[in-house]
């Protein structure tokens, strides 16, 4: 499972890095549970896209899970091995979605979920994900989003006369119908023993080896007012924010950073793990590369440190300490709490049913001109259900085309199960 301990000092943002002692680790190794078309699938992957809170976030119409039941740990890798090989196809047809959308996406999850910033790092974290992480979790949900409205809805044949001819075949069984679908779009709900946060017991660290760092540090005035110290603060996060939704690091040194090494873009040169002060050894072992640190307070400054490349390093595993576990927990609680005052805290907020948008006059008159299909009585009783049918209709055309494509690209692929 990927470090929490990043995460955890986002949700905690502009505190020093805490002591971390290194007790009882052991070389740690991810096994593979799939390999689709070269690509791995981790047991850890697998582990993180089966926790309640991410699954409640959001979600794809694969097909591979039944509506309202909780997947079993096949069904997730199988959704898994969908996703690899959808994210496949979207890179050969060059399919991207940009920087705005994605964090628009984000926010629109916090207010759906009633979630502050912290809150919803601290749900993240939970879940043994940084902000970071699920921030490419999401860019990606989007890309395949558009991907599959380019291939799935957009080739749906529709047409006024189909939804008639269902109504006419099935319809004393419009409402039970409809019934099925609107169940289906509630969140399937965890068994009970799961609604509590799997906060790991162990994190991933690196030892040894190089790491080459950039930073930028931004001073605090000696003498400076707390309105002062305030705006260093916004800075820090406006810098923050931009660093790790993907902007060029050297680049933001060059125009925000205090020091010297704001010419070479924050460049430290690489650096030996041995001979570094143990602060910076303890940080840089919860990095990888393309990694971005919170804004750390120091003597004077801020500073916020990117990780640009690592050699020679070794993963190990090592226990987290039960006071960080306890106090993680603690914060899942409380924004759990927070985010449903009406409801207990392991239930999640219901989503809002999407309603089929209703027909013009013109529309309707157009087109009982051109069916005949539909006596008048019928007519009449369509006028009243259509929306149903349509939902209904459409539903069931898309899943069938879903299906249908997705077997055409894996009659394509390369996979291998090895869990």
């Amino acid at each position: 499972m990927k470090s929490i301990f990043l995460t955890f000092m986002i949700a905690a943002a502009l505190l020093a890095w805490g002591e971390r002692p290194v007790v009882g680790a052991e070389l740690y190794s991810d096994k593979v549970a799939a390999v689709v078309n070269g690509d791995v699938i981790l047991e850890s992957d697998v582990a993180k896209a089966k926790q309640p809170f991410m699954r409640s976030l959001s979600s794809l119409p694969l097909g591979v899970v039944p509506p309202g039941k909780w997947p079993t740990e096949r069904e997730i890798l199988d959704e898994l091995i969908v996703m690899r090989i959808l994210e496949q196809e979207a890179s050969r047809k060059g399919l991207k979605v940009d920087d705005k959308g994605v964090d628009a996406s984000i926010d629109a999850v916090k207010k759906r979920n009633r979630l502050t910033q912290e809150q919803f790092v601290v749900q993240l974290a939970a879940s043994g994900l940084s902000y970071q992480d699920y921030r490419k979790m999401m860019k990606r949900q989007l890309t395949l989003s558009r991907l599959i409205e380019r291939e799935v809805t957009a080739k749906v044949p529709m047409s006024e006369e189909d939804a008639q001819l269902y109504f006419k075949k099935h319809r004393d069984k419009i409402d039970e119908e409809y019934q099925k679908l609107v169940e289906t779009w509630s969140p399937s709900r965890p068994p009970q023993e799961q609604v509590k946060p799997e906060i790991p017991t162990h994190e991933e660290i690196y030892v040894g080896g190089k790491v080459r760092l950039r930073q930028i540090v931004l001073k605090i005035p000696a003498d400076g007012k707390r309105q002062d110290l305030q705006k260093v603060i916004e800075k820090a996060k406006l810098i923050f924010s931009q660093a790790s939704t993907g902007a060029d690091f050297a680049g933001l040194a060059k125009k925000f950073s205090d020091d010297p090494s704001a010419k070479k873009g924050g460049d430290l040169g690489f650096m030996d793990y041995k001979d570094m002060v143990p602060a910076l050894q303890k940080m840089v072992q919860h990095l990888k590369p393309g990694d971005v640190t919170p804004p750390l307070k120091v003597q004077g400054a801020l500073l916020i440190f990117y990780l640009d490349d690592a050699k020679g390093r070794t993963l190990k595993k090592v226990p987290i300490p039960e006071k960080t576990r306890k106090e993680l927990e603690k914060r899942w609680k409380e924004s759990r709490q927070a985010s449903k005052p009406e409801k207990s805290a392991g239930e999640e907020p219901p989503k809002e049913e999407p309603k089929p948008p209703p027909r013009a006059a013109e529309e309707r008159a157009e087109d009982k001109k051109a069916s005949g299909i539909l006596t008048a009585a019928e007519e009449q009783e369509y006028e009243k259900v259509r929306p149903k049918v349509i939902a209904i209709l459409k539903t069931d055309k898309i899943q069938a085309r879903m299906k249908e494509w997705i077997d055409e690209l894996k009659k394509k692929s390369l996979i291998e199960v090895k869990l």
